[in-house]
């Protein structure tokens, strides 16, 4: 086979070998989790946990946008080429005012000397160019790829990296930091009564009480809601889970954040409410970070879950259309920075008398 072309053959026979092993582990866990569906759920309506969409008012259809981010290093041997791009997406709509002819986007790319504080400047511009498409966005519902606390957390790197980034991109994340407002962005992000974040995967989860005293496997909170739900439900807002210690990362440095900003954001983010939402049988339950006006407001919530049910349409997506399309937009960035990679060289060769590329 093509995939294993490059893998030497003692390895390739070691790989197949455990194929079986690890299937049946899943198979295991899986069935574990399948056998104690009807008790978990059972638990879970003891609790007051499971609701229906059907029992909220019908809203009118919302706009709705989804964005997402990437960056890419392309380590040459005199520099590094660095892209960081993020892309809005408008989603399908049967009743709602459609805002966009085509994609909206931000983007930066320049060559760098090398240096190890690129990635984490690179991602936090990353992040300040989704928030500059969160905030201009006009529509009814705004969805992000990723959860809130990895924006701040990429921030807080970016923030804490770019004072030793090469200089070119420390003035471009500055520049955007000062004259965008990236601060006052997140911090309204976080209090928004539109935006939800949707991480794909999440080792948290908001579900773990039905495990405790089951038995049953390890497992985060989607794959459990998933179990439990059938089409059409949702569970009960509740707190971000929280790992031990994790608090500590909760935080922007205090020479681009004042006391009381950051005060805020914890405040914020302790009012952030996790659901699990099943639109369809046919897709797993989905995570949804929801801010304190959406989480505490049955008529938000509401237009939340109907604007993403109508952005599902095919199995073959399993995550709402305008996610999807922007993820699989940004993740070609990396095609885009190896076409301008070989720009490069054939514009240094043909500038070099004989022809000299190897310090590319």
């Amino acid at each position: 086979m093509e995939a294993f072309a490059d893998l030497p053959d003692a390895l390739v026979q070691d790989l197949l070998a455990k194929a079986l092993p690890v299937a049946d582990g899943v198979n295991q866990n899986l069935q574990a989790l399948r056998q104690a569906k009807a008790s978990l759920r059972a638990e879970a309506e003891r609790r007051g946990w499971i609701r229906r969409k059907a029992d909220l008012d019908v809203p009118r259809e919302p706009s709705v946008v989804g964005i997402d981010g990437s960056y890419q290093v392309h380590r040459l041997t005199a520099v590094d080429l660095c892209a960081a791009a993020s892309v809005a997406v408008e989603g399908t709509s049967k009743e709602a005012k459609r805002h966009w002819e085509k994609p909206h986007h931000r983007m930066w790319v320049e060559s760098l000397e090398h240096s190890k504080n690129v990635t984490n400047t690179l991602r936090g511009l990353m992040i300040s160019m989704e928030l500059d498409l969160a905030a201009k966005a006009p529509h009814d519902l705004v969805l992000l790829d990723g959860s809130f606390i990895i924006l701040l957390i990429y921030l807080n790197q970016g923030l804490t990296s770019v004072g030793e980034a090469p200089q070119i991109l420390r003035e471009e994340f500055q520049r955007r930091w000062r004259d965008e407002g990236v601060l006052d962005r997140f911090v309204g992000l976080l209090a928004s009564d539109r935006t939800v974040a949707v991480p794909k995967y999440s080792g948290r989860n908001e579900l773990a009480e039905l495990l405790a005293g089951n038995n049953l496997p390890e497992t985060d909170g989607k794959t459990l809601a998933t179990l439990i739900l059938s089409p059409g439900e949702y569970t009960a807002p509740e707190p971000i889970y929280h790992f031990g210690g994790e608090d500590q990362e909760y935080h922007l440095p205090k020479s681009s954040c004042p006391e009381q900003t950051q005060k805020l954001i914890n405040q914020h983010l302790a009012d952030m409410r996790v659901i699990f939402f099943r639109p369809f049988g046919w897709v797993p339950a989905i995570r949804l970070e929801l801010p304190k006006p959406i989480a505490s407001s049955l008529t938000r919530l509401s237009m939340v879950l109907h604007g993403i049910e109508r952005q599902f349409f095919s199995p073959a997506v399993i995550e709402p259309y305008p996610l999807f399309l922007a993820d699989r937009m940004v993740k070609s960035l990396g095609a885009g920075v190896a076409v301008i990679e070989q720009a490069v060289a054939q514009h240094v060769a043909g500038d070099s008398p004989d022809g000299e590329t190897t310090m590319l």
